[in-house]
């Protein structure tokens, strides 16, 4: 009976040690990234963004303002954010280019690159064509 307990102790330890890290990081975004409209319609390139870089320099929700908390957060094209891209909703708050370009709020890139004083302003986020 012991020596049961003790084997069905070690293989949940085990179990443990090397799955649960995969389902904590199953969450986790890659290192890097690259930003693009949600229905593939951009005048300019898709923008190449380190989200590794980003991460410790504000809380995640403040970016991720609709999630809940950590657990809930989603990409901003994904369904119920930023995923209208046509010209009528370039200047609405919930449309997919003022998540990047609305330098008036700091939860957007160029509203915290221009708040912190830090990292590219203008369109040097775009990479030339090649």
């Amino acid at each position: 009976m012991k020596k049961s307990l003790m084997i069905g102790l070690m293989v949940a330890a085990l179990v443990c040690a090397f799955a649960l890290p995969s389902v904590i990081a199953g969450n986790a975004p890659a290192a890097d990234m690259v930003l693009k409209a949600p229905d593939g319609k951009m005048k300019k390139t898709p923008v190449p963004f380190p989200h590794k870089k980003h991460e410790g320099l504000a809380d995640c929700l403040v970016c991720h303002h609709k999630a809940a908390d950590k657990n809930a957060i989603k990409g901003c094209a994904s369904e119920g954010c930023h995923t209208d891209n046509s010209k009528a909703a370039k200047r609405e708050a919930t449309g997919f280019y003022q998540a990047w370009h609305n330098k008036k709020v700091k939860n957007s890139c160029m509203g915290c690159h221009k708040a912190e004083k830090k990292g590219p302003k203008g369109c040097k986020c775009h990479p030339k064509k090649k």
